[in-house]
């Protein structure tokens, strides 16, 4: 076999085993951020390319109302949620860090996923394509 297929196939088991380790690492980490759900009220939006940039309005720790500015990107189709549905998920332990859905961090780690998981694809397909052309270089001719 030839060394040109391993090589490949060594960078794709890299690079894409490197996105996927890297994704779990970011999933992990952002289902250990404790969030609480808190009612909220829309000061502002503006149209952003992909979304709406928000300006929410939310009972601080002390009560006092906070301001902030979210990014909320459009969705649409089957199960989409709305860009805004009056509450903000704020976290216990940095009260700057705010969204707008429960789940508002997987984009990420589904994007690395995919990303990584087709790298390994076209790696493997490449290493057999060029396994393929070295045999067929070997065969015997008349």
């Amino acid at each position: 076999m030839g060394t040109e297929g391993w090589v490949v196939l060594g960078i794709a088991l890299v690079v894409g085993g490197s996105m996927i380790a890297g994704a779990v690492a970011l999933s992990r980490k952002e289902s250990r951020v404790r969030r609480i759900q808190l009612p909220a009220r829309l000061v502002d939006r503006v149209y952003a390319v992909s979304g709406y940039m928000l300006t929410l309005e939310f009972p601080g720790p002390d009560n006092e109302p906070r301001r902030t500015v979210v990014f909320s990107a459009i969705r649409r189709g089957i199960g989409a949620t709305p860009e805004f549905q009056g509450w903000v998920w704020v976290n216990r332990d940095d009260p700057s860090d705010v969204i707008v859905r429960p789940r508002a961090r997987s984009f990420w780690p589904v994007f690395l996923t995919a990303l990584g998981a087709a790298v390994l694809a076209a790696g493997v397909i490449t290493a057999f394509v060029l396994w393929g052309i070295h045999a067929m270089d070997d065969l015997p001719t008349q």
